[in-house]
């Protein structure tokens, strides 16, 4: 008898198994605009959906900002700042589950370089390990700067999408409407 049970016990396992065989990870689900970044307007109160590496610890201000006047959309957007170090973070998220196809990722920044001459705003994608960037430009303040990286053939339902920001110390600013579209 308690062979008959565990033998009927390891069959339901087995087709329990088989049926989720082959599903994969769950399939990602754009917003009402179609984007698939999590957060990408940094209206949630925290870095929900985001990964920020403030590198070296040297940037004295990196945080979600509520303040209107600041932002591309709605009312927060991230925020950076350093008066005596310099600016130097990151900010990624790899999405999953996306449909075979070509994207298009695209952010904005806003801000001052305090006099820095090559200072970088980049907004990249890594695919397959390979990474392809677009700059974006801190040029004043609320005169916004957009970069757009088309054509990010995406084959194994997955992107990681990220900012990479440095600039001298005195340099500030923010980033803000950052979206993944389907072309």
């Amino acid at each position: 008898m308690k062979r008959k049970i565990a033998a009927f016990l390891l069959a339901i396992c087995l087709a329990g198994s088989l049926a989720a065989c082959g599903k994969g990870p769950a399939k990602a689900e754009p917003d009402e605009n179609g984007n698939y970044v999590v957060n990408g307007g940094f209206e949630a109160a925290d870095f929900t959906g985001w990964t920020v590496t403030n590198i070296d610890d040297v940037t004295e201000e990196l945080d979600v900002y509520t303040r209107e006047t600041d932002c591309l959309e709605g009312a927060q957007s991230l925020h950076f700042y350093s008066g005596s170090h310099e600016v130097n973070f990151t900010a990624e998220q790899t999405i999953s589950g996306l449909e075979k196809g070509t994207y298009k990722l695209t952010g904005s920044a806003q801000g001052e370089s305090a006099g820095d001459e090559g200072p970088a705003v980049e907004f990249y994608a890594v695919i397959g390990g390979e990474k392809v960037t677009a700059n974006a430009a801190l040029q004043g303040y609320v005169n916004w700067s957009t970069a757009e990286l088309g054509g990010l053939s995406v084959e194994n339902g997955e992107i990681t999408i990220g900012i990479s920001v440095h600039t001298a110390p005195g340099g500030w600013g923010t980033i803000d409407g950052v979206s993944l579209v389907k072309e």
